[in-house]
């Protein structure tokens, strides 16, 4: 072979080994992280068992998992899942119920209020689609609350308005077309929400055929999705979650806020209630507050069960103060219905209590994909999801969190 020859062929087999080196460098899509979280509102821990579904039985049994998935104080919808995307509690993110009074913004929250859920003044740190974009990601929702928000300066690349209506099997669909978007468009965090299993439990109790429909109905939605996500040509992480569980109330005593004044008309009018049947959060609106919080307080200790505390004196595990929001008193009770004497009927099913006394609030964790194991943890707080997710797709968390990484961490592999 002429030298002229056998040194290009060098050249060129130098060159393309340069090339191949620096292609290595260059993150592709199978190497890229994804997250998609899906959260199955009112998912109690203990629903695989009872209710047999096909796919998340299935997915349970090969996933890194926590039995017992332990919510925030209060057990309800809005608080926890701000919590589950910003790793911080109720009161320190801001939504400290469905439905309060922000005293800064002098305006009242509720997940009723369409202006008050897309306004990014009632919340508090930097959930992970935030995060994500702050750090170059992209992320997409289907319904989560906070997500039609600007919150921390950003919003997902991808939402939608909630619509409770939305058909499962239309929700599973837009999940699937954006991770089958080209690569430069395509969100590497997605969330996904569903309703049906929580309204069901509400309405007829955890353990009826109808909570049983509802959770296949579920189960057959989350089986679409995963064929979808399986046929994909690179990895996601899958985990799957809930807000809360879901206990049977109907044989619940009721408390009648309005009726624990005995007659006391005029100190029962220096009190506005916000009722949630596990809880009550109190405004004294007299002059003297300390004087009535006392008597009412008295009052209170007259029916077993019936826990009254001032803010500052919450219990501290259930990291429920300091925050104006949570007014200057908390009626609670986990053996009560507290309501009013003028309410409507209540359900059959609530959650809200504190989940250390009700277990039936403790809902699941499953998790499967390149970043997992299949090890079991038996029970953990649902603060610790926001850092686990945030060191699967290489962000840097910058603000103070309630979370930490370490509790979650066996979850992951090595």
């Amino acid at each position: 072979m002429h030298v002229f020859t056998i040194i290009c062929v060098l050249a060129c087999g130098l060159f393309t080994s340069i090339n191949c080196f620096a292609a290595s460098l260059i993150p592709t899509a199978a190497e890229k992280p994804y997250v998609l979280l899906v959260s199955i509102d009112g998912y109690r821990f203990d629903y695989n068992r009872l209710h047999s579904p096909q796919h998340l039985t299935e997915f349970a049994k090969h996933a890194a998992q926590v039995t017992h998935l332990i919510p925030s104080f209060p057990t309800v919808t809005f608080p926890n899942h701000i919590t589950l995307v910003t790793g911080l509690y109720p009161a320190h993110h801001g939504i400290v119920s469905n439905h309060f009074y922000n005293h800064e913004l002098q305006l009242p929250y509720s997940m009723k209020i369409k202006q008050a859920v897309t306004d990014g003044r009632f919340y508090h740190g930097v959930p992970l689609w935030s995060l994500a974009g702050q750090q170059g990601l992209k992320s997409a929702t289907y319904f989560w609350p906070g997500s039609e928000a600007n919150i921390a300066g950003q919003r997902p690349d991808y939402w939608l308005p909630y619509n409770g209506d939305a058909p499962n099997h239309e929700r599973v669909e837009k999940v699937l077309q954006w991770f089958n978007l080209p690569e430069a468009d395509r969100p590497q965090f997605v969330t996904l929400y569903f309703s049906e299993v929580d309204t069901a439990g509400h309405h007829f109790g955890p353990t009826s055929n109808k909570t049983y429909q509802a959770v296949q109905n579920i189960d057959k939605a989350i089986g679409q999705l995963l064929i979808g996500i399986n046929a994909l040509p690179f990895k996601v992480n899958v985990i799957i979650t809930s807000d809360h569980g879901m206990a049977n109330v109907a044989d619940f005593p009721r408390v009648y806020t309005d009726k624990l004044f005995a007659g006391n008309d005029a100190l029962k009018d220096r009190f506005k209630f916000n009722n949630d049947a596990a809880f009550s959060l109190i405004t004294a609106t007299g002059e003297n507050k300390q004087q009535d919080l006392n008597a009412l307080e008295a009052l209170t200790q007259q029916v077993p069960g019936l826990h009254f505390y001032r803010q500052k004196e919450m219990p501290a595990y259930l990291h429920f103060s300091d925050n104006p929001s949570i007014e200057d008193a908390v009626l609670i009770s986990n053996q009560h219905y507290i309501t009013r004497s003028d309410a409507k009927a209540g359900v059959t099913g609530k959650h809200g209590y504190d989940a250390s006394v009700v277990t039936d609030m403790n809902t699941v964790l499953y998790a499967q994909g390149p970043a997992f194991n299949q090890q079991h943890i038996d029970r953990a707080d649902n603060i610790h999801l926001y850092p686990l997710i945030a060191h699967i797709l290489g962000l840097t968390i910058n603000e103070p969190i309630d979370g930490e990484l370490t509790v979650l961490a066996p979850l992951l592999a090595q």
